[in-house]
């Protein structure tokens, strides 16, 4: 008896592990796309300064026939240029919309979307309970529609005084490698539930603590809030760097890098141009030191960020948005009308 159990039990955990995910496979992935990236910096050579243009890859979901597709923030939130390459193999043009870097998720659009464009709904990622089954689709060093399998981990929320923005991340033992981000996560019926984000590992490869962008909180933000997408990179200026610039402020935001025909690009703020290594961080000076955000001074915590992005929000399309910068050691404000 105790065999035929024994027997039992292995034929069901066998038959569990092996799973048939093809067929939903074959549902969801022509709404799966590939993105490539371009972006242009400044590099110093023993010739000076050079543009260099430099590429990345990640990966996205149709959300809509119309050409909307969610993707991760850092995938194209700087960028100059993206293209979007369909499960067809068509490639498309495609700008950013909307772009939250602390949630790290973003919307993008095809510029010339084509007729009958295959797209998948968001779903209520509240309703998917820690323990079932999920997969993702991406392109985990560039190969293209890869499926990986695990379970949803856990949920991990940040909210409350001590955090910057409400943000949720479920967590997943599925693989997720570089080249993953913005792709898809799916319950095991194929409902799309979360935008792949990151991986917190010491290899610098796939070790099963996958993190992805809630639906819920992507829908709330991108479709709900849509938060304007500013194409600015930059880093929180320290105390040290502060006295080193002569910034009369307590803190600032020191301009990396700016996107071309983005809000920072119409605004006309000056991006970064000087490497250099501060303790064990690599960043860029020379550029503009963002202090106010609509008159009010720039301040990196919770208080300052609602602050921030109140103000706007809170300005109408065709309206005015006026930021102040520190360049050259001069205050300058920069203004261009809310799209």
């Amino acid at each position: 008896m105790r065999l035929f159990l024994a027997l039992v039990f292995l034929y069901l955990a066998s038959s569990t592990q092996a799973k048939d995910f093809s067929k939903v496979f074959i549902k969801v992935d022509p709404s799966v796309v590939v993105i490539t990236t371009t972006e242009t910096g400044q590099r110093l050579t023993k010739n000076g300064m050079k543009s260099v243009k430099s590429q990345g890859m990640g990966s996205g979901v149709i959300i809509s026939a119309a050409g909307l597709i969610m993707t991760a923030s850092h995938v194209v939130h700087s960028a100059d240029e993206v293209m979007v390459q369909t499960a067809n193999g068509n490639s498309y043009k495609a700008r950013v919309i909307s772009s939250s870097v602390g949630a790290d998720v973003a919307l993008i659009q095809l510029l010339d979307p084509p007729a009958k464009l295959p797209f998948i709904k968001p779903w209520d990622s509240d309703k998917v309970a820690i323990g079932e089954e999920v997969f993702v689709i991406g392109s985990p060093y560039g190969i293209e529609h890869t499926l990986t399998v695990g379970h949803l981990s856990g949920r991990r929320s940040s909210t409350g005084k001590d955090a910057l923005i409400d943000v949720e991340f479920l967590q997943t033992d599925a693989a997720v490698n570089q080249g993953n981000s913005g792709g898809p996560m799916f319950n095991s019926k194929g409902k799309l539930i979360g935008i792949v984000s990151h991986i917190r590992t010491q290899s610098g490869g796939n070790e099963g603590l996958g993190f992805a962008a809630s639906i819920n909180m992507a829908k709330r933000i991108l479709l709900e809030q849509s938060p304007l997408w500013l194409g600015i990179e930059f880093v929180l200026l320290k105390k040290q760097l502060i006295k080193a610039l002569n910034v009369p402020y307590t803190e600032g935001l020191l301009v990396q890098r700016v996107a071309k025909g983005s809000f920072g690009d119409d605004l006309q703020v000056q991006a970064g141009s000087i490497p250099i290594t501060f303790g064990n961080e690599q960043i860029v000076l020379g550029g503009d030191v963002i202090v106010e955000v609509g008159g009010n001074t720039v301040y990196v915590n919770r208080k300052g960020i609602k602050r921030t992005t109140d103000y706007l929000n809170g300005v109408a399309s065709g309206e005015k948005i006026e930021i102040t910068v520190f360049r050259a050691g001069k205050k300058l404000m920069l203004s261009a009308t809310k799209p």
